[in-house]
């Protein structure tokens, strides 16, 4: 029970993504219109508002460096590593995953995941929380660009009219709730801390909302079984790209000769991809199209994979080493 409780989102998400496919026929039903999906969408982010600590952006600019290599990794190495090697294995990937990787591709970071680890890691906190408070928000007009500029080569890539109202949307449903969750924060900021938990445990069940309707409705499709049996290859691909994404954002903070909290910070935001955001912005992207669903498992998988491979790191000696250093800061600071 114990380990029930602390890992309730993912067993949720995967008996979500069981009963959208056994629920295929009623969970079509549910979303009329998309009113279902777009109404849970503004309710996600104005709790993300809320919770979203962007009054810190201004604060933390100590550490330029880190700041812009968690920034370019995430919206252009990322993607570039993506496109490349969606291009060698074209032959290989399902057509449909592929375009799923792409905008895994796009995605900014974790909203609170690579916080947490950042944190138990002895990494730099404030840094973790500027970028990836940074990140998602920037990432509403900027992930759906790029990934509308990756599948270009694919041929899926929006017309320009229909980018343009798909960013309107977006600024519709995802950001105008932040701005008035960050608004209704500066008066009830104190209830907000005292109810964090209560509001990521609203915001995770929201989620899974998205992803039961978006998994309906592609499930609904009786090609869908095809995709599932083309899967084992793809996820051995972006299990494997994880990892090199890691070992790449370790490398390049050493080269920049970061400190080592820096270095751990780098380690655990600059490789996440976002489930939070991206499976509501994946959903307006693609509104009216199958490939939704299909796109999601990319995703899908990478969230508890990524989840995996930061407990792990845990145990390497560049965090134990951050751990300990910054274990001693705390101990010098409660004896004086």
């Amino acid at each position: 029970m114990v380990w029930l409780k602390k890992n309730w989102f993912l067993v949720g998400l995967l008996v979500t993504l069981l009963l959208a496919v056994l629920l295929s026929g009623p969970g079509s039903r549910m979303n009329p219109g998309g009113w279902t999906n777009r109404i849970i969408v503004i309710v996600l982010f104005l709790i993300t508002g809320l919770k979203l600590p962007s009054d810190r952006i201004m604060q933390d600019l100590a550490t330029p460096r880190l700041h812009l290599m968690i920034q370019l990794f995430i919206f252009i190495l990322a993607p570039l590593y993506f496109l490349t090697a969606g291009l060698f294995f074209r032959d290989t990937l399902d057509g449909q995953l592929l375009i799923g990787i792409y905008a895994l591709a796009v995605l900014p970071t974790t909203v609170s995941t690579c916080i947490v680890f950042t944190q138990s890691s002895g990494g730099n906190t404030v840094a973790a929380v500027f970028n990836a408070a940074l990140s998602n928000t920037a990432g509403i007009l900027i992930s759906p660009v790029l990934l509308s500029l990756l599948l270009s080569s694919s041929g899926r890539a929006l017309p320009t009219e229909q980018l343009l109202s798909t960013i309107r949307s977006l600024l519709l449903n995802m950001l105008a709730p932040i701005v008035a969750g960050q608004l209704l924060r500066l008066a009830i900021r104190d209830w907000v801390t005292a109810h964090g938990k209560g509001l990521g445990a609203a915001s995770n069940a929201l989620i899974l909302g998205v992803v039961f309707l978006a998994f309906s409705k592609t499930a609904s499709d009786p090609s869908f079984a095809g995709h599932l049996a083309s899967l084992p290859w793809p996820i051995v691909y972006l299990a494997v790209s994880h990892i090199i994404l890691v070992v790449a954002a370790a490398g390049l903070g050493r080269l920049l000769r970061l400190n080592v909290a820096d270095r751990v910070t780098a380690l655990f935001v600059a490789p996440q991809k976002t489930l939070a955001l991206g499976a509501p912005l994946l959903t307006i992207y693609f509104t009216g199209q199958e490939v939704l669903g299909v796109a999601l498992l990319p995703l899908v998988f990478y969230h508890p994979f990524q989840i995996l491979v930061a407990s792990i790191l845990k145990s390497l000696p560049l965090v134990r080493t951050a751990t300990a250093a910054a274990e001693a800061v705390g101990s010098r600071t409660a004896s004086s």
